[in-house]
């Protein structure tokens, strides 16, 4: 019985890592980051960052600290839709005579 708890502990884990990188690539799809152009020295509150980014620009839409050390970053909008299939350009075929 011993296990299968174990067993069925690390199947737990394993989806829930998915599940989060998962998550995780649908946000990056829709946001993207920068680093602030205004805001000064370690970011300790993300709450700071986020009005400092609202001040320097109308197309952010928040802020958040990251990396080590940390800094602010803003998060905007990517604009970036699905990519669309090629065009294909079928030729005419030559007249058969």
């Amino acid at each position: 019985m011993k296990p299968f708890i174990c067993s069925s502990h690390f199947v737990v884990l394993v989806l829930s890592i998915v599940i989060a990188a998962e998550m995780a690539s649908v946000e990056a799809d829709h946001d993207c980051y920068h680093l602030s152009g205004k805001f000064k020295g370690w970011c300790l509150y993300p709450d700071h960052c986020a009005d400092v980014c609202f001040t320097e620009s109308d197309n952010n839409l928040g802020g958040k600290c990251r990396g080590f050390p940390s800094r602010c970053y803003c998060k905007t909008y990517c604009a970036q839709g699905p990519k669309a299939a090629p065009r294909t350009t079928v030729a005419a075929s030559p007249a058969l005579v």
